[in-house]
């Protein structure tokens, strides 16, 4: 018996990309598309002189947000702007935890200008790091080295709503993002998700 294999003929379910905080599962908008949003989320990101660091884009599930974000995430990186992404998701544990966003963050940044990496490894060498609250941490890993070194950098959050708060970490980002807000202009933050209370 001859059986035919055919490369369109796959299971579905092994073309699917595993969410991740990079955002790999998610695509583009297709050429044309969301183009009043994608614009003003540019004005904003270029508007130096705003005291409005993050912009909330905010909708019901399955509007596009996502899309949005990882064009617009596509389009800085080819700018070689200095950005990192984080995009949350209940689909697994390590995606709908902020455990590890503040490296994450910090990593992304350092990876497109190594000059953070100096501000960056003293912060992460203090001796009380695993004592330091969720804001600090934000702060030492991320602020501060922009700060230091007179960086403007932006960070996308994908997904707000899709980070858990049974232990209180949705609100300790939440948190830590409203006191940057009014401490430095150095960090833009381009978040979405869906507008609950707390967002």
């Amino acid at each position: 018996m001859l059986i035919h294999s055919y490369p369109w003929a796959t299971d579905r379910r092994k073309t699917l990309k595993a969410p991740n905080v990079y955002g790999i599962q998610h695509v583009p908008c297709v050429q044309g598309t969301r183009e009043k949003s994608l614009e003003a989320i540019r004005s904003w990101a270029e508007d130096k002189s705003s005291e409005r660091p993050i912009f909330l884009l905010l909708d019901v599930a399955g509007s596009g947000k996502s899309t949005v974000a990882k064009h617009m995430a596509n389009e800085w990186m080819q700018a070689n702007r200095l950005m990192a992404r984080y995009f949350l998701s209940r689909d697994t544990a390590t995606t709908m935890s902020t455990s590890s966003f503040c490296a994450t963050v910090a990593d992304a940044l350092y990876e497109c200008d190594h000059r953070l990496q100096t501000p960056i490894q003293e912060f992460k060498s203090r001796k009380d790091f695993g004592l330091l609250s969720f804001e600090e941490v934000f702060n030492g890993l991320v602020i501060k080295p922009l700060e230091v070194l007179g960086l403007d950098a932006i960070l996308i959050i994908d997904a707000l709503d899709e980070c858990n708060n049974d232990d209180g970490s949705r609100s300790e980002l939440l948190n830590a993002l409203r006191t940057q807000r009014s401490s430095t202009p150095r960090l833009r933050v381009l978040a979405t998700g869906r507008p609950v209370l707390d967002i």
